[in-house]
């Protein structure tokens, strides 16, 4: 399917926060996803994504907030283009003695044995899941996965959270 029509499939099938039925994924949606950025932000941002287009300004503002909203001591970035700004982004954020390791995957074919070192507060951003065909499969061989709790697709991005104390959802929101 072309990708703008998934697109506005996603866009009609989603919900904003008030379709939520779990509290960790309502607040999340509220307090990190829809929160505005001020215009100064913006023009704080790297020059790359500075000069990108909206989307990706939004994009990375929404990384910039998740980073902020779990701390984290380790990072992977793992893209078949790396930028600057998102590696600078996860190195900067990094902290220490929080004991969860957040993941940022831009690639196109993705091995899913990482799954297998999973701690129970370790977090995947997943950048643009629907982007092509290779990264959909990875996306729904993820979403199947026992070891997966919540999953919140946000069209152009992903967001795969390892909770032991909540069950298993699927999410789609508007972003």
């Amino acid at each position: 399917m072309n990708y703008r029509l998934k697109y506005w499939r996603h866009y009609f099938l989603s919900h904003s926060r008030h379709g939520t039925h779990s509290p960790f994924v309502y607040k999340l949606v509220d307090e990190v996803i829809y929160r505005k950025e001020l215009i100064d932000n913006i023009s704080a941002l790297p020059d790359p994504i500075r000069k990108a287009n909206k989307v990706e300004q939004k994009k990375y503002a929404l990384v910039n907030r998740l980073l902020k909203a779990f701390i984290y001591d380790q990072f992977s970035y793992w893209a078949n283009e790396p930028q600057d700004g998102y590696a600078n982004l996860l190195q900067q954020q990094c902290g220490r003695y929080a004991y969860r390791h957040i993941y940022y995957i831009d690639r196109d074919n993705l091995e899913l044995n990482f799954l297998n070192d999973i701690q129970d507060r370790d977090m995947l951003i997943i950048n643009e899941p629907h982007r092509s065909e290779s990264r959909e499969a990875y996306w729904d061989e993820i979403k199947k996965d026992e070891r997966v709790v919540v999953t919140i697709d946000l069209y152009r991005m992903g967001l795969v959270f390892f909770r032991k104390e909540q069950r298993k959802e699927n999410f789609l929101i508007r972003f």
